[in-house]
């Protein structure tokens, strides 16, 4: 902003035809009368003085606009100037409201700006220290006294390292309990041939081939289930549908209320029922009320076949209690991911490695992890054949 003040100029007159307003001093004119254009304060330009109506009048403008009287005689436009000096100052008046405040905008935007500058510094070079004042300080977050118990770096180390094992013998037992899990290698050079397709691979069944069985077996599994159910009447029907229900043949709103037939109808089903039980339990024996009747044992008629003695009864038993303790190893055996259930609380067992005698020997488990590799390798070739 310009400020005008009212200092005396030694300019020499302007002769210029100027009938009203003020007009700036040439830089020309300003130099060459050796007038300091910032002799004022802070670098401000100097008043300024202009003539009026070629004569010695010199009119002197600042902030607060001030007429001067004329040297040699006053003017007789003392009327207009007025008039003109009031104007003069309400427009500089605004025009300075205005500067201002246009001024104070700039200052806030600079200052916003200066503030996301340093955000934008500080988010994209965190490595550089916070600047503070002097007299500001704080505290070590890490070595207060509160502070949390913090191990060294050998602590950390060897941490590290046990995490380290537990990962791997993790994956080993992971690798152990579920052969199925095919091995995964990153290496290009690593091929092998296909088990179903070699030369030597023995004829496999076609598409066609597997759906008709598939059939066939899917029939199978239906006349067993017709089979178990008219072999065990006594086992209800089960649903699991909700929406499927029924209702009483008898208690239904349109039955005949007759009772010579419901008679007959439960005495059927109880002749169905005992004969019934009679077929499913032929080791129960007839009971009857009638001492006139009677009859021979069917299973020691004369045609009757050959019944098995106990010792052979016995020796039988026997050889289906070592066929199902054998199945139960087979199972165990081709299942090794099926743990050992026990029901007996009295059981119980420790580790070996952790054991308090176990002699501290990386020798000894390097072995046992080898060894361990090498059942896992050779349990999954046995369980996986087709793997090249």
């Amino acid at each position: 902003m310009r400020n005008i003040g009212t200092d005396s100029s030694t300019c020499a007159n302007v002769n210029k035809n100027v009938a009203s307003g003020r007009k700036t001093n040439d830089v020309d004119a300003i130099t060459a009368t050796n007038v300091d254009v910032s002799a004022g304060t802070g670098g401000e330009e100097s008043a300024v003085l202009v003539n009026v109506g070629g004569r010695g009048d010199a009119i002197v403008f600042s902030d607060e606009v001030e007429s001067v009287p004329s040297l040699d005689e006053e003017s007789d436009d003392d009327d207009d100037e007025d008039s003109w000096n009031s104007e003069s100052e309400d427009e500089e008046e605004d025009v300075d409201e205005e500067f201002d405040e246009l001024l104070a905008e700039r200052l806030r935007i600079l200052a916003d700006c200066r503030a996301l500058k340093n955000l934008a510094e500080a988010f994209l070079h965190p490595e550089q220290p916070v600047k503070a004042i002097p007299t500001t300080f704080g505290r070590n977050y890490f070595d207060r006294p509160s502070a949390p118990a913090v191990m060294d770096d050998e602590d950390a180390d060897e941490e590290a390292e046990i995490l380290e094992d537990v990962e791997n013998l993790k994956k080993a037992a992971r690798a152990y309990l579920h052969p199925e899990v095919g091995v995964r290698v990153e290496d290009t050079t690593l091929f092998g041939r296909n088990y179903f397709e070699r030369p030597s691979a023995p004829e496999v069944e076609t598409f066609e081939e597997a759906e008709e069985r598939a059939k066939i077996l899917a029939e199978a599994a239906a006349l067993k289930q017709l089979a178990s159910d008219y072999m065990h009447p006594e086992v209800g029907v089960k649903t699991t549908d909700p929406t499927l229900f029924g209702r009483n043949y008898f208690n239904r709103y349109s039955a005949p209320e007759t009772e010579d037939e419901r008679a007959e109808i439960l005495a059927e089903a109880a002749a169905l029922k005992k004969s019934a039980v009679a077929y499913m339990h032929p080791e129960v024996g007839v009971c009857s009320e009638d001492a006139t009747l009677f009859g021979r044992n069917y299973f020691e008629r004369a045609s009757a076949p050959d019944v098995e003695s106990m010792e052979e009864a016995e020796e039988k038993a026997k050889i289906l209690a070592e066929a199902a303790a054998l199945k139960k190893s087979a199972a165990a055996y081709m299942h090794p991911e099926v743990g050992v259930k026990t029901t007996d609380p009295a059981l119980f067992g420790r580790n070996y490695f952790n054991r308090y005698s176990a002699p501290e020997t990386e020798d000894e488990r390097a072995e046992i992890l080898a060894e361990a590799a090498a059942l896992k390798k050779s349990a999954v070739a046995y369980m996986h054949p087709e793997v090249g």
